[in-house]
């Protein structure tokens, strides 16, 4: 599968969380590969582009993961194989690549505990995490963030349409940030940025920027004690957990003031993270144990201070709105203002949209914890989780 005599192409952007995490993994893994559009020529973009569109219209079989109505296709990465593979989502290409590694290897540890613990890690930064640097990259660094200059580059748009392009590009992130759970205070100004693109307050939207700006901080601390104490989340070599958080933070090594933010806040944490983005030979070949013990007490425990309640507010919502008859959610409802609904996290309230493919996630996470046996339960419960809420999944209430 990975070891094919013409390398795979991952097609994806510099800018997405999710591509920095799959370019890790098939590193990690060990695949001949060539990033697209970046590492190709301008017809190979535009053969790529088409695949990816013409997968995401049913028109070429996608090979994984199977697709549910829950399911969104992505803009980005897309995993092509040399043999007409097509494969999509970040989490699901770490299973694919899982399969041809040896056990000790394995990117989702195959023992219980550290694969339950694994998946849960990679659930928080995917769906909870990506709010922050997408909120650190278009209002914490708004000002001097060139992300829009580096993916008319990376797309190799023609010098003519770069300008418009470029408006368009920084117009749209903005005006999505309320969509990525960043709503502004009212009155909110970024002073020296044009109304088009100051970040948006909503009527009726609680603002969110404390919640997401008061939980990054937070995070921000925490990782850097744990990462302190061992060489990745997990203990002595790269799980999925330490790919997802990488993906998320790395991202915003890239955007100035936030990248100040982390180094100042989180100077260790800063270093792992560069190292894992120049992709160090140490860290690719690093071998050892994994532990499930007290140093992961606070990461586990801020994932159910704030990830928890979210996805069962979502999930809750969901099933609400599917039972009154309501057939448009995640970003398309956002827009119609439908499948709206209200929730809290830590105190902080907010109004946010149904999104499906959350609650799949979250279900997924529920069927898991119920599968699992009554000890292992009890030993994540009573040492790492106890009183944060996830405990409430052995009853099945996900309210």
């Amino acid at each position: 599968m990975i070891t094919a005599s013409k390398p795979w192409i991952i097609w994806t952007s510099e800018l997405s969380p999710f591509g920095l995490k799959v370019v890790l993994l098939c590193r990690y893994s060990g695949m001949s590969f060539r990033r697209m559009p970046a590492e190709g020529t301008r017809l190979e973009g535009l053969q790529y582009l088409r695949r990816q569109k013409r997968v995401a219209q049913r028109k070429l079989p996608l090979t994984w993961p199977q697709m549910t109505e829950d399911d969104e296709f992505p803009l980005v990465p897309f995993l092509f194989g040399p043999d007409g593979e097509n494969i999509y989502d970040s989490t699901a290409i770490s299973v694919w690549l899982d399969r041809e590694l040896p056990p000790h290897r394995r990117m989702v540890p195959d023992e219980p505990i550290t694969g339950f613990v694994t998946r849960l890690i990679d659930d928080y930064a995917d769906e909870l995490c990506l709010y922050f640097v997408h909120h650190n990259r278009w209002v914490v660094s708004a000002r001097d963030n060139d992300a829009g200059e580096r993916l008319l580059r990376e797309f190799r748009i023609p010098w003519p349409l770069r300008r418009p392009m470029l408006r368009w590009w920084d117009r749209r992130q903005t005006q999505r940030l309320p969509y990525l759970f960043s709503v502004a205070p009212k009155r909110f100004r970024i002073d020296g940025r044009p109304d088009a693109i100051q970040p948006p307050s909503l009527e009726g939207f609680p603002p969110t920027h404390e919640l997401l700006e008061t939980a990054f901080a937070r995070l921000l601390d925490i990782l850097e004690v744990l990462l302190s104490r061992r060489r990745f989340v997990l203990g002595d070599r790269m799980t999925l957990a330490d790919a997802s958080l990488y993906g998320q933070l790395g991202m915003n090594l890239s955007d100035p003031s936030a990248d100040r933010l982390i180094h100042a806040r989180a100077p260790g944490l800063h270093a792992w993270l560069e190292r894992m983005h120049r992709v160090d030979p140490e860290l690719l070949k690093a071998s050892g144990s994994l532990r499930i013990d007290e140093d992961l007490r606070p990461l586990l425990g801020e994932i159910c201070r704030v990830f928890v309640p979210l996805m069962r507010q979502n999930h809750a919502a969901c099933e609400r709105f599917r039972q009154q008859g309501e057939t448009v959610f995640n970003e398309r409802a956002f827009n119609r203002n439908r499948a709206l609904y209200d929730g809290q996290i830590d105190g902080y309230p907010f109004r946010h949209v149904a999104k499906t493919f959350q609650s799949k996630v979250w279900r997924e996470r529920v069927t898991e914890w119920l599968g699992l046996p009554p000890d292992t339960r009890r030993v994540i419960e009573g040492l790492l989780l106890a009183g944060h809420g996830l405990d409430r999944l052995a009853s099945g209430r996900d309210e």
